[in-house]
């Protein structure tokens, strides 16, 4: 065996051994909750839907919303998340990245009205209305959630965030 082969074949070794330590990194978690934040475009037609849209509909009260294909806040720019209790009763906090706070801002002044809806692992489970402007970062919704569930979904958030940032 030449040196050029002898080189590969540690090459081809250690990007195997990389990548599988990837993949057991994200293996090892248990329950991945997979937060993203996904808006209901201006102007939406609930009559039929326009192409790069979709339709989610809330687990319990079967609400359903047109939004954009294209989350507006992805996993990777959500930094915490945490149960609060508000004058409302107990909602979920989600603590956003810089670049996450921008596009959260940006999205909040040019969509006064519309909505953003909270998924988990693609499945809607909270959504909010955007009646101001979101300068600090911080996106609180309700969700159709049991109190005692949202508290093992928070761990689960953590966790994967967590996990999504090692990582990257």
């Amino acid at each position: 065996m030449n040196k050029a082969h002898l080189s590969l074949l540690v090459f081809t070794l250690v990007g195997i051994f990389m990548f599988s330590g990837c993949r057991d990194k994200m293996g090892k978690l248990e329950n991945p909750s997979i937060p993203r934040l996904l808006l209901e475009p201006r102007g939406v037609n609930y009559g039929s839907p326009a192409s790069g849209t979709r339709v989610l509909e809330l687990p319990t009260t079967g609400t359903e919303y047109v939004v954009s294909a294209n989350p507006l806040i992805n996993e990777f720019e959500i930094l915490n998340a945490e149960m609060v209790k508000v004058d409302l009763g107990v909602a979920l906090m989600l603590r956003l990245s810089d670049r996450g706070a921008r596009a959260l801002y940006r999205a909040s002044v040019t969509n006064m009205g519309s909505v953003v809806v909270l998924t988990i692992n693609d499945n809607p489970i909270g959504a909010r209305r955007l009646d101001g402007a979101i300068a600090d970062g911080t996106f609180y919704t309700f969700v159709e959630l049991p109190e005692d569930e949202l508290g093992q979904l928070v761990l689960d958030i953590k966790e994967t965030i967590i996990q999504l940032q090692k990582s990257k």
